[in-house]
């Protein structure tokens, strides 16, 4: 392995561990998020899908991509430089592939990362090593400017694909692919939670504009959201955005690990109704860990996870008035020593120093007016 980067090395190394200790000889990987955390390689080629014409074969010695001849170069010099990626001619596939992996497994037992290992797997992957660390805060670091740049540049009359197309262009200048975009404007906040961005009559924007975005680049994902108002904020909007912030404030402060995700789903319902808004909660989920998923798992009711120190987590409540909705979210990280950091601050963004109710503090992101 002495070509592979040192930060794949090291969960090549995990995942063999895992493997010893399971007593599985084979493992073959052809789901994006663990491709892409043994990898850092994307292994489709339409982005809907969630594998593709690339699958990694790994075993106590050997670590292979096994691909198809169209993709071999691509997989070798760009998507997975150090690996040892072997051919299938595409004329017969699967067969051709199969061939391949049949002679890797030579008549041992092989699983798949959807098999018995799946939620193991699933758990060295949110374990963030220093280089994943590293590469969190820089992406963190790029998709804030990103989005930033993207609202500071929509205008009245956008439709909300048009939004979507100038946020696409400011991720994927900075190397990162969206892989959730979600534009409501004005009214449509209220009503919808998801809004997939629409086109024709009535998606033109008029006032309020909300961009709420998943980014990933090289496996890890980054959630945010940034809400833009042309001219003075409705009073209504102002009041249920300071909520949504206080909200989001307490949840984040709460971070701290040995917290179960119940405990955190009734800090959230707390943080709700001490302020009147109690049946928010229901409307929407509210967020949870996030690492090479966009949410690796979420805050529910008797909801058995805990918060770990070296992960990831995401935020996203949302609060809809009558005629606006509004909504507050970042990517954090909790350090090693349980402290925690946001990851995707937006440069330049209007902040507010937001107290909680047990009187600490925290800034999150306000609605930038236009």
């Amino acid at each position: 392995m002495s070509g592979i980067a040192p930060q794949y090395a090291e969960h090549i190394a995990a995942c063999r561990e895992l493997m010893k200790a399971e007593g599985v000889e084979c493992l073959l990987v052809g789901k994006a998020p663990a491709f892409f955390w043994l990898t850092g390689g994307r292994c489709y080629v339409p982005t809907i899908e969630e594998s593709g014409p690339a699958q990694l074969f790994l075993d106590q010695e050997k670590v292979v991509v096994v691909t198809t001849a169209i993709e071999g170069n691509k997989m070798r010099t760009q998507e997975c430089p150090g690996f040892e990626v072997r051919e299938a001619a595409w004329a017969g596939l699967p067969g051709t592939m199969d061939a391949i992996i049949e002679e890797l497994v030579a008549g041992r037992k092989v699983e798949k990362d959807t098999d018995s290992l799946s939620a193991k797997i699933d758990e060295l992957m949110v374990d963030l090593s220093d280089a994943d660390v590293a590469a969190y805060r820089a992406l963190g670091r790029d998709i804030g400017e990103a989005l930033a740049e993207a609202a500071k540049s929509v205008s009245i009359g956008d439709s909300e694909y048009k939004v979507a197309g100038i946020t696409h262009a400011c991720y994927n200048k900075r190397g990162i692919d969206l892989v959730m975009i979600g534009v409501a404007h004005d009214e449509r906040i209220a009503w919808d939670r998801h809004p997939l961005p629409r086109l024709g009559a009535g998606t033109e924007l008029k006032k309020v504009c909300m961009i709420a975005t998943c980014g990933r680049r090289k496996g890890l994902i980054c959630s945010l959201s940034r809400l833009v108002c042309f001219g003075e904020v409705p009073a209504d909007l102002r009041t249920i955005h300071d909520v949504c912030m206080q909200v989001d404030a307490e949840i984040n402060l709460a971070t701290v690990p040995g917290k179960s995700a119940d405990e955190l789903y009734h800090v959230l319902l707390k943080a709700y109704t001490d302020r009147g808004y109690g049946e928010q909660i229901l409307q929407h989920h509210q967020g949870g860990l996030i690492g090479y998923k966009c949410r690796h798992w979420i805050a529910q009711p008797g909801g058995q996870q805990v918060i770990k120190a070296g992960r990831a987590y995401a935020w996203n409540p949302t609060i809809a008035g009558k005629t606006i909705g509004t909504k507050s979210e970042d990517t954090i990280y909790v350090n090693k020593d349980g402290s925690m950091e946001v990851l995707t601050n937006s440069p330049d963004w209007p902040m507010v120093d937001v107290k909680t109710g047990d009187g600490r503090t925290m800034s999150r992101p306000d609605i930038l007016v236009k």
